[in-house]
């Protein structure tokens, strides 16, 4: 039975502890782990292979803050009284599952927690924001 990746990575890390004393940390330092076809290697990839370091992918966090504000603004226009934070509530739940689809569907792990995060908390802001405007103006 041929072994797993888990079973290969692990063996490549415990093995790799072992003979941490060994090694200088600038050797350390040089040396780039690669997946190819399941197996790791130790040549370091191409270029064109790497992606931009945490590419913040502005547009689709700006889609993400409009598509909050629109929710936001037709939670305050249309509801009122009792409801409001509730529909607020899901406002919040919308958004944040639009911000997941944008942020999946680049592809790209290097950021991701952090522009995820980024981005849910500005939409919470901004429906704050625009909760806080409607409780302001008079009715």
């Amino acid at each position: 039975m041929p072994p797993s990746a888990c079973d290969s990575l692990l063996h490549i890390v415990l093995s790799g502890l072992f003979r941490v004393g060994f090694r200088t940390v600038s050797a350390r330092a040089r040396r780039i782990a690669v997946w190819k076809n399941g197996r790791m290697t130790e040549t370091p990839p191409q270029t064109s292979e790497m992606p931009d370091a945490h590419s913040w992918h502005v547009p689709r966090l700006i889609i993400a803050w409009a598509v909050a504000a629109v929710i936001g603004v037709l939670v305050t226009v249309f509801v009122s009284g009792d409801q409001r934070f509730s529909w607020l509530a899901l406002a919040v739940g919308v958004s944040t599952l639009v911000t997941f689809a944008l942020q999946l569907g680049t592809a790209q792990r290097e950021g991701f927690i952090t522009r995820v995060s980024f981005s849910v908390a500005g939409s919470v802001v901004i429906i704050a924001c625009i909760d806080i405007v409607a409780l302001l103006l008079p009715h």
